[in-house]
């Protein structure tokens, strides 16, 4: 071997991409939220077999190292879990105003050509409404800021809210609980393994299964940006609901506020 190859191969390699379906290169913050859920699912799980999860479940190309890699930045190896979070504990609440109490969530859909779209929903539990929400390809800490900041500034929030999430990386960070100290946000976390807590933010995600993404074949990230963002519209402004005497969230905010 000649010096300057030597001198190439010295030093520790460089991280590689991981690949979801047709070999699309896959963001770490979005193996991260699948990682996440199903640590959450399968919480007695090592991280051999989470990998073996994701890659059945998702199609993902990844070995056990960097499952573990991420697990351990995650506080997600046994035991469950390592890392102390931010926030609050979640408690019941008897909401009787809008922008009282928000919840937020993350959901994924897989695109045919294998694109991930990460979508981070805000709804207003006394509402309906669903007040912020931010579609991109990752699914960050500052996606998860984003969502809250367009939700803060289109419903002129300044302070008194409380933000329901689940236990994800992405709002169990620093940034994140420093982000809503600074916003006057309080910040509460329901416990591990308990989706009803965060009843409403679930039911529009499964609302949004059934009415928009199994109805249509979602080609890529930009065809299921513009079907998601066309049914949240519709979803506000038109979709009744039971719970709201069957008007939509904002005819029910309208009538509220007269």
């Amino acid at each position: 071997m000649d010096k300057k190859s030597s001198i190439r191969n010295v030093g520790r390699p460089i991280p590689g991409f991981s690949y979801g379906i047709n070999n699309c290169i896959v963001d770490d913050s979005v193996i991260e939220t699948l990682l996440h859920e199903a640590c959450e699912k399968y919480p007695f799980y090592g991280y051999k077999k989470v990998t073996c999860i994701l890659r059945r479940s998702h199609g993902l190309q990844l070995n056990a190292k960097k499952v573990y890699r991420l697990a351990k930045k995650l506080g997600l190896l046994l035991p469950y879990v390592k890392h102390t979070k931010q926030g609050h504990l979640a408690i019941a609440r008897d909401v009787k105003a809008i922008n009282k109490l928000w919840q937020i969530d993350i959901k994924y859909v897989k695109a045919l050509n294998g694109q991930f779209i990460m979508l981070t929903d805000i709804i207003d539990v006394y509402s309906r409404k669903l007040v912020g929400r931010e579609i991109t390809p990752t699914a960050t800490t500052e996606d998860a800021k984003t969502a809250v900041k367009r939700a803060l500034i289109e419903n002129n929030v300044t302070s008194n809210i409380v933000l329901r999430s689940d236990n994800g990386p992405q709002f169990t960070s620093v940034k994140f609980e420093q982000f809503c100290k600074t916003n006057n946000i309080y910040h509460e976390l329901i416990p591990t393994s308990s989706p009803n807590y965060n009843a409403h933010i679930e039911s529009f995600h499964s609302l949004l299964s059934k009415e928009c993404i199994s109805w249509n074949e979602i080609r890529n990230f930009t065809h299921g940006y513009m079907l998601i963002d066309e049914y949240i519209e519709f979803y506000n402004e038109e979709r009744i609901h039971g719970s709201l005497n069957y008007l939509s969230p904002n005819e029910f905010i309208r009538k509220s506020i007269i």
